[in-house]
């Protein structure tokens, strides 16, 4: 069987966007990615869309380490505060509650500098 770890990074959705799997356990996960031209939108900030992805991505594998085979976003809210021109990005996202199977979570995103540029909230469905 493959890791949770395993499964993200052999994604083509995953590669494309160059994320890099830091750290997951516990309902806690970590994932970083360099700014680059090619995810920019027309005014050259990063993209919205992959703001969303990255949020909603380490808060699917923050959903996985709690044991689920299966994670599915049913939900998500997002705040963008700062927009994103250069560097590294660091999403960390972590589980607020949790019910059988439902979870709620926040994610948070930061520029190189450490700056908070953006977070969300989501719920998950997670299957056995």
């Amino acid at each position: 069987m493959k890791t949770v770890q395993q499964r993200f990074e052999q994604s083509t959705f995953w590669q494309t966007l160059g994320f890099e799997y830091i750290h997951a356990e516990d309902g806690v996960a970590e994932i970083a990615f360099n700014y680059r031209e090619d995810l920019t939108n027309v005014v050259g900030t990063l993209h919205g869309g992959v703001f969303m992805a990255a949020l909603d991505t380490v808060m699917g594998i923050a959903t996985h380490t709690l044991g689920f085979d299966k994670v599915v976003t049913i939900q998500l809210e997002t705040r963008f505060l700062k927009p994103i021109t250069k560097g590294r990005i660091q999403a960390l996202g972590r589980v607020i509650s949790q019910t059988r199977s439902t979870v709620i979570l926040e994610g948070r995103l930061y520029n190189e500098d450490q700056e908070l540029v953006g977070f969300a909230t989501a719920t998950f469905k997670g299957t056995h």
